[in-house]
């Protein structure tokens, strides 16, 4: 990979969208509304007390969330999952997309920067939108199917924390950044490896790390 390399994560720093709320939204739509309701009812005590800050390990809640919500899309084949990712893109994190970040990382794609998106985004949904973000490279989860059926489950690990990292660093010349954009705590690896790290939107632990060590912020 070009050695003038930028890296950014996706949902919270290149978009404001949600990919759960997408889902939802396209089972509801698309005659599965059964399916999210009973997943929800089943969820509510648990989801009350995440609302109520009583959720010790906020992140291990949000993958379960997103995990079981993709299991509800078991069984449906590649054009199916294939239109569902679309409307995700397009109706949900497209529209929200904070276009600041968008104009830097095209900013960079033009001075001869390659751009690579790394997140936990699911590879179907992330591509269509690296594609329109004007061809960005990426790194999200990739889905599992077997005889042309979605499984209800990924292929890997989500590309999260030090999986997203060790993803990455493989695809870099001699591991190093020119720039990083992140927007939560578990960014901080990756902005480490930037010669010019950027705090978009940071939750309260990135902003501290970023006042602390001279890094952008950007709102």
């Amino acid at each position: 990979m070009n050695p003038h390399t930028v890296a950014s994560d996706l949902e919270g720093t290149i978009t404001a969208g949600e990919t759960w709320r997408g889902m939802r939204d396209y089972l509801v739509e698309n005659g599965y509304e059964k399916r999210y309701r009973r997943f929800f009812v089943r969820r509510i005590p648990g989801l009350f007390l995440f609302r109520m800050g009583w959720v010790k390990n906020e992140r291990a809640f949000k993958e379960r969330w997103i995990l079981g919500l993709l299991r509800l899309f078991k069984g449906l084949d590649e054009a199916e999952m294939a239109a569902m990712a679309k409307f995700v893109a397009m109706q949900t994190l497209w529209p929200t997309r904070r276009e600041k970040v968008v104009a830097e990382l095209q900013a960079h794609q033009a001075n001869g920067r390659s751009v690579i998106i790394v997140t936990g985004l699911f590879e179907p949904i992330l591509q269509i939108l690296a594609r329109e973000l004007g061809g960005f490279d990426c790194i999200g989860t990739p889905l599992l199917f077997e005889n042309g059926r979605f499984t209800g489950k990924t292929a890997t690990p989500l590309n999260i924390g030090q999986h997203k990292v060790e993803h990455l660093q493989a695809r870099l010349y001699q591991g190093k950044l020119a720039a990083a954009y992140g927007d939560t705590v578990r960014d901080i690896p990756m902005l480490e490896l930037a010669q010019e790290p950027v705090a978009v939107h940071p939750d309260a632990r990135l902003r501290q790390t970023a006042l602390n060590r001279g890094w952008r912020i950007l709102e």
